[in-house]
């Protein structure tokens, strides 16, 4: 199947706001990718309309996100995630970068999330090592 474009995803023509429904096509790339199925993806994709109706999560909208999980009143954490989670550096989450982060959180395999939770820890993907003053924000977040 081709290739999506993973900062269109969801996106109407007009690119103003996402779609009520992901396509076929983004439905199967998003399925194999995230090892979700396809309630699971519809779902998601539903939720994060919600979230960010214009088809991305800035830092502070996704810090907000966090409060449900009680991480507001350190923002170390959802700073770091968001960081890890915007694979393409441009300080916003499209759906494709939240969906796929999340799976490997939910549904990576155990050397995934420690590579994960380690580039969250490190604030960076592919990080080699983590500073001993990120060390004690993680300890203290």
């Amino acid at each position: 199947s081709p290739r999506v474009d993973s900062a269109s995803v969801g996106r109407s023509a007009r690119g103003k706001r996402l779609n009520k429904r992901l396509t076929r096509e983004e439905l199967e790339e998003l399925t194999e990718k995230t090892k979700f199925g396809v309630k699971e993806v519809r779902a998601l994709y539903s939720r994060f309309r919600r979230l960010a109706p214009h088809g991305t999560l800035n830092r502070e909208q996704f810090r907000n996100t966090m409060g449900v999980l009680g991480l507001t009143d350190n923002t170390f954490l959802p700073d770091r995630m968001f960081k890890v989670f915007d694979a393409d550096g441009d300080d916003a989450l499209n759906f494709e970068e939240f969906a796929t982060s999340l799976a490997v959180m939910i549904r990576g395999s155990e050397d995934e999330k420690l590579r994960l939770s380690f580039d969250m820890t490190a604030g960076k993907r592919g990080a080699k090592g983590i500073s001993n003053e990120d060390f004690h924000s993680l300890i203290d977040a």
